[in-house]
């Protein structure tokens, strides 16, 4: 929505608004925090698109209509999905209009092929376009400037591809055509640098766009890449500029896709020349002309048949998000030994880059400090469990938890732990069941809800009070459900984890009912724990103080989002907590981990 000059994102479930719509609104503005080091940072990528502000929509009214540009791209939009298959339409929308609408398993193919370049809108979409239009011009009415071309393509950027790449691209054309008619000549790092500086100019906060930052990067290789790649072997040449591209962009590679493919080093170069310079042309084609669409259509079809097929056979090594201080080491070394390749004297620096990389992947296994995190996962539960060298990942609750997981480079989980069937504690349990190695489901006996939720896995298992997990000299020791309750909460999953010196007494929903039962089923000793995961995000009626002392933690954490609509935690039980332990919560702190090497221990907050 746009109000005067400004322009603001607002969520709203349930509307039937249009592009054009004129509203009276009431807004209640919001920021979205980030949660951990390597988190997607959602303000600075609104910034980076001209939105300055969040805002969910309380109150609507319509009053008419107004006239947007807009309106053209999302009339014509429309009119394609209504005459377009299904296939051809995702690609459409996708490649011509930015809007990545593909299932989500052909986007997860083309991420493990390497291929996730070719679905975002770049400079080499454009560069097509304009040689498109060029050749038509040519053909048709031989007309060899690139005036006209170069005036249907940016009608086409402003009209239907909003992306910052598209701009960029469209940017050097309009430079490098105008460099041509001046009577200085510049170079295509002038341009390149020129083109860049007047986009930073107009939008400083463009310099958080990922796009932006892989787009100079590229281009900024492919202007000095004879300088680096010596062959007279056009094929050997377009492989290795490949090689060279992928390995300059990928801290942030990895920061999107947390992988590598084994399968896509070797062959995503020619797939990258195949796919793209016939998907790109091809949807151009049909977007002009959306009658083709019933000849080729079937080529959508047989591509993503493909793609999905030959990522079943991909490798993939998950690899942890690099923070700034790890992207900032990786271009340090990476800018180095281009130096030296320049010099012809690499082989020392590349055994140092080629052990920094695999440092990185190997750290996980010889790490001896256990991590325990509490994750900022909004109104809902979830923790990760990383036992010292990686021997066992375990995950206690998964609320929108996937993205951090993923970023954390776990390549599988060996005890999926929900505490019970309520939503904000299994919600990411399709993604995360999907992307991971999980070789345990561990669930309460007594919560019938997850005979449906879990009926297609065989690696399930119920279990109750008296359950013991031994993990070296760790363990997880379940205490609760003792009983069959009505109420689900009061069914959950109550666990006591030791990891070195140190224990953690997880509640899951917990209510009073259950707490008494564990109270009178377990002496003092057993429930004794040093951080408490407070039941039911600090709700009333979970407020146990009998259970609260026999726990008599030094840490507890209530895991909730902030401004939440059941307004926890109750303020009666912070007080309580915050008098006889240290209390944190994630809505303030963000991730909370704790960091433990045999008789140490320490905290790491995010805020």
């Amino acid at each position: 929505m746009k109000s005067n000059l400004i322009k603001i994102r607002i969520y709203d479930n349930n509307h039937k608004l249009e592009v054009g719509d004129k509203l009276n609104v009431e807004l209640s503005y919001y920021d979205d925090k980030m949660s951990y080091d390597t988190d997607f940072d959602n303000n600075y990528y609104l910034y980076s698109k001209g939105i300055s502000y969040s805002a969910k929509l309380l109150k609507k009214e319509k009053v008419g209509k107004t006239f947007s540009i807009n309106i053209i791209k999302y009339k014509y939009n429309n009119y394609l999905k209504s005459i377009l298959s299904l296939n051809t339409y995702n690609y459409i929308n996708t490649l011509v209009f930015g809007n990545n609408t593909l299932n989500q398993d052909i986007k997860d193919s083309y991420s493990y092929l390497g291929l996730s370049h070719i679905l975002a809108i770049s400079g080499l979409h454009i560069i097509i376009l304009f040689k498109i239009i060029s050749f038509i011009l040519l053909k048709l009415f031989h007309y060899y400037r690139d005036l006209i071309p170069i005036f249907l393509v940016s009608v086409f950027v402003i009209l239907f591809s909003s992306s910052i790449t598209s701009y960029r691209a469209l940017l050097f054309l309009i430079l490098n055509y105008l460099n041509k008619k001046g009577s200085v000549r510049y170079s295509k790092l002038d341009i390149l640098s020129i083109s860049m500086i007047l986009m930073l100019i107009y939008n400083p906060f463009i310099i958080y766009n990922t796009g932006f930052i892989l787009s100079y990067i590229i281009s900024f290789i492919i202007i000095f890449k004879d300088e680096i790649i010596k062959t007279k072997y056009k094929l050997l040449n377009i492989y290795l500029t490949y090689i060279l591209i992928y390995f300059s962009t990928l801290p942030f590679v990895i920061n999107i896709t947390n992988n590598i493919s084994i399968l896509s080093l070797l062959l995503s170069p020619i797939l990258s020349l195949v796919v793209g310079y016939l998907l790109i042309p091809l949807s151009y084609l049909i977007f002009i002309i959306p009658i083709l669409d019933y000849i080729l259509k079937y080529i959508y079809e047989f591509l993503n048949i493909y793609v999905y097929e030959m990522s079943n056979y991909t490798y993939l090594i998950h690899i942890k998000s690099f923070n700034i201080y790890l992207i900032l080491a990786y271009y340090i070394l990476f800018i180095f030994l281009i130096i030296r390749i320049l010099k012809n004297k690499y082989i020392i620096s590349l055994i140092l880059y080629s052990l920094f990389l695999l440092s990185i992947f190997l750290f996980k296994f010889i790490n001896p400090i256990a991590e325990v995190t509490f994750i900022d996962c909004g109104q809902g539960d979830s923790s990760l469990i990383k036992f010292k060298n990686s021997e066992k990942i375990v995950v206690i609750d998964l609320f929108n938890s996937y993205n951090f997981l993923k970023n954390e480079g776990i390549d599988r989980i060996d005890y999926l732990i929900i505490t019970h069937s309520d939503m904000d504690h299994y919600g990411d349990f399709e993604k995360i069941i999907n992307y991971f190695d999980v070789s345990s489901i561990i669930y309460p006996y007594s919560d019938i809800r997850f005979n449906e939720l879990l009926n297609n896995y065989n690696n399930k298992y119920e279990v109750r009070n008296d359950k013991l997990l031994k993990i070296n000299d760790d363990y997880i020791e379940i205490l609760a459900p003792i009983n069959k309750y009505d109420d689900p909460n009061s069914n959950s999953i109550v666990l006591k984890l030791k990891v070195y010196d140190y224990t953690f007494m997880y509640t899951g929903d917990a209510t009073n009912e259950e707490l008494n039962d564990i109270l009178n089923y377990y002496d003092k000793n057993k429930l004794k724990s040093d951080v408490l995961k407070v039941a039911h995000h600090g709700s009333n009626t979970s407020y146990n103080i009998d259970f609260y002392n026999k726990v008599n933690p030094k840490y507890s954490i209530i895991s909730v989002a902030e401004n939440n609509k059941y307004n926890l935690p109750n303020i009666e039980v912070c007080d309580y907590l915050n008098k006889y332990s240290n209390l944190y919560m994630t809505k303030d702190c963000g991730n909370i981990t704790f960091n433990i090497y045999k008789d140490k221990m320490w905290i790491s907050k995010y805020r």
